[in-house]
């Protein structure tokens, strides 16, 4: 069973050295070693792709800024039976990677994610997603786009992720494995154990910024989640 780890990564030279070592450690803690590391390298003007390549990663590059482009790209020269989609500020510990071990071996379980715990983040933000840990996977939805796992042959019965979307793609895949998983039996988990990830989302977004795109999405729907310019808190380095 190998597993194709894909860390989409844009302008990440201070976190990405740190963390593809934790992640190659926490999956080889658990003496699993058939993986292979893809760093997509996401039009980066910084040294992102030279700490991938120096590290050992597979790099390849996809210059349109978009993350759901970036996890597709990585996939596209992915050789693994599975997918295991990792933010490159983000990093599992060796008991997650033991749990999602133990899920991927089950034949029912087709995709998943997993809970998060971000490191240093205001007040405000860790309620928030407090709450989100707990209602998200009441609702089989994966809490976090920072760590996603599903099978080869499902992201491709899939199409990946959503490539029109600059924004909550993380849900609109999850969505579509779910659908896909009940015609076909299966299911979408979600793992409780968390993906540690920064806090660099909490610094660059307020509360204003989720009211005012609450709004916006009130307003016009889908659409605004196919305007860069709605989200650029998101895309900023």
């Amino acid at each position: 069973m190998k597993i194709s780890i894909i860390v989409p990564a844009y302008n990440e030279e201070l976190h990405l050295l740190e963390n593809l070592i934790k992640i190659k450690n926490s999956f080889e803690s658990n003496r699993f070693s058939d993986y292979e590391i893809i760093v997509c390298d996401n039009n980066s003007t910084d040294d992102t792709q030279i700490i991938a390549k120096d590290f050992g990663a597979r790099v390849i590059f996809e210059s349109f800024n978009q993350i759901s482009k970036a996890r597709n790209k990585g996939a596209s020269i992915a050789n693994g039976e599975w997918l295991v989609f990792i933010d490159a500020d983000s990093w599992p510990s060796k008991y997650l990677v033991k749990t999602l071990l133990d899920k991927i071996s089950q034949d029912d379980t087709i995709a998943g994610s997993s809970i998060v715990q971000f490191v240093s983040s205001p007040f405000w933000w860790r309620a928030t997603w407090k709450f989100t840990n707990i209602s998200m996977p009441l609702l089989n939805l994966n809490p976090t786009g920072a760590f996603m796992f599903c099978k080869r042959t499902v992201f491709d019965a899939v199409g990946g992720f959503n490539e029109d979307i600059f924004a909550f793609e993380d849900l609109d895949f999850s969505y579509a494995i779910r659908k896909y998983g009940k015609s076909n039996d299966k299911k979408f988990t979600v793992i409780r154990e968390p993906i540690y990830t920064s806090s660099r989302r909490a610094n660059n977004l307020k509360p204003r910024d989720f009211v005012k795109i609450a709004v916006q999405l009130s307003t016009h729907g889908k659409s605004t989640l196919k305007d860069k310019s709605n989200f650029s808190q998101w895309y900023s380095r």
